[in-house]
């Protein structure tokens, strides 16, 4: 049985304006799916019923931030500044160091958050919600 560890985890975004580049000092990401669920009980029925329906996710990415210049860095960074998103940034998230483990999705920044603490290095955590399919590669 393989089991994967965190440090070989990676992200990969795209803000919609140019090609998939890599997140640089990325320390951790997260991606929570839910699936709506439809009731179908029929009257007169003495149990529930349900079909499965939408699928939605969120999550974060957290980063080291190094002032880099050459990733995408920057970009996954001031991506909640832009008004009227079209939600076409594109997102991979990688379980392992060769890119074949990942869950790949179009998704929306909502939110970042900056830290920075006396005798500690800055940190960024960066919110997201998808938007479409979520494809899983895992």
């Amino acid at each position: 049985m393989a089991f994967f560890r965190g440090e070989e985890g990676s992200v990969s975004f795209d803000n919609g304006t140019g090609s998939v580049g890599a997140i640089a000092s990325t320390t951790a990401w997260t991606l929570d799916t839910t699936k709506d669920t439809l009731e179908t009980t029929s009257h007169g029925a003495t149990s529930r019923s349900f079909v499965g329906s939408l699928i939605s996710g969120s999550g974060t990415v957290d980063l080291l931030y190094t002032a880099t210049s050459g990733d995408d860095t920057a970009e996954i960074i001031s991506d909640v500044l832009t008004t009227e998103d079209a939600g076409d940034a594109a997102f991979n998230l990688f379980l392992d160091t060769s890119g074949t483990k990942k869950l790949s999705f179009n998704g929306i920044i909502t939110g970042t958050s900056f830290s920075s603490t006396v005798g500690d290095i800055s940190t960024v955590s960066v919110s997201f919600v998808t938007t479409g399919a979520i494809t899983s590669a895992i």
